[in-house]
């Protein structure tokens, strides 16, 4: 089986101008993925629009029509100034939520080994009934509760290594024990969007199903290689995942321009290639990630190349 890669041009029309976050990123990782050759190694997937039923796994349907209704009358942003909205921003956030559905449902039936989503908008910081942090729809909460909810899936283990908090995919699922959510992430208390602190654990069922690993500033390949190694991977096995997510932001890198991480591409490839065996061990190596943050164009596209030729390699 292949790695499924999911993209769409829909995804190069949301039209943020000069914001960090524009189509230039996309465009720099088709670029260089085609520069190397590497397209042609994946099962090449494009998007559909995911229904009112699917997003509604996790925002409101007046959300929904709030994010419609801002883009198609001309709105500059949602909710903050971060949240820059034009004329296809809410066909492509639900091109993005429609591409991830489609991802874990063919990974789960065994279509494809493991998929990548290279879309925009991103996703983890969308909360409920609010857009924030670049984020309409929260895509990867929307297959996690797709994996739950409707595909019989019984626990979950979200990763999130983009370098801020995902508070949205964490809000979602805080009171949950079906869903596993930890990130890595900067310290909240010098970096957006002043969430996840270590305290914060889960309430309810989902008590102790929440781990935040909040990093200092300047934190290098070292320091998080050592608590992922040590931490993270250990709470992960016990978890025994039946299906794996990743948060894949690459903005915890020295060169990017957003935060203050020291992290060469070294650490996200270990990163993955043990979140891969973990998948292996548990669950017949059934993984999804998808793309958040990451505005460096040149380090971006080359730690994604890597990503994605690492999931398509057979283990070591």
């Amino acid at each position: 089986m292949k790695t499924g890669y999911f993209t769409d041009p829909i995804f190069l029309r949301h039209d943020t101008g000069g914001h960090p976050e524009n189509a230039g990123r996309l465009e720099a990782i088709r670029a260089k993925l085609e520069s190397e050759g590497l397209l042609a190694r994946f099962a090449q997937k494009s998007s559909r629009p995911a229904t009112e039923q699917e997003v509604g796994l996790v925002h409101t349907i007046d959300y929904m029509h709030l994010v419609e209704e801002a883009a198609l009358s001309g709105q500059q942003f949602l909710n903050t100034p971060d949240c820059v909205i034009s004329e296809e921003t809410y066909s492509a956030a639900l091109h993005g939520a429609g591409a991830f559905v489609d991802a874990v449902t063919e990974v789960a039936a065994g279509r494809l080994e493991n998929a990548f989503l290279a879309c925009r908008p991103p996703g983890h910081h969308a909360e409920h009934q609010e857009a924030m942090g670049f984020c309409f729809f929260n895509n990867i909460a929307i297959g996690a509760a797709m994996l739950t909810r409707e595909l019989g899936v019984q626990r979950v283990l979200i990763f999130d290594f983009d370098v801020h908090h995902g508070n949205g995919t964490q809000h979602t699922f805080e009171d949950r024990k079906d869903v596993f959510f930890s990130s890595i992430h900067q310290h909240p208390s010098t970096c957006y969007p002043g969430t996840g602190y270590e305290k914060e654990k889960g309430r309810g069922d989902g008590l102790g199903y929440t781990l935040n690993t909040p990093m200092q500033p300047y934190a290098t390949d070292e320091d998080y290689l050592e608590v992922f190694h040590n931490l993270l991977l250990p709470a992960f096995r016990e978890y025994d995942p039946d299906f794996i997510l990743l948060s894949a932001g690459f903005d915890a890198h020295r060169d990017d321009p957003l935060a203050q991480v020291n992290l060469t591409q070294t650490a996200f490839d270990e990163m993955l290639t043990g979140m891969k065996q973990l998948a292996l061990d548990c669950c017949q190596g059934r993984l999804v990630s998808v793309l958040e943050g990451g505005y460096n164009y040149e380090r971006l596209s080359e730690c994604v190349a890597s990503h994605v030729t690492l999931l398509q390699s057979d283990p070591a």
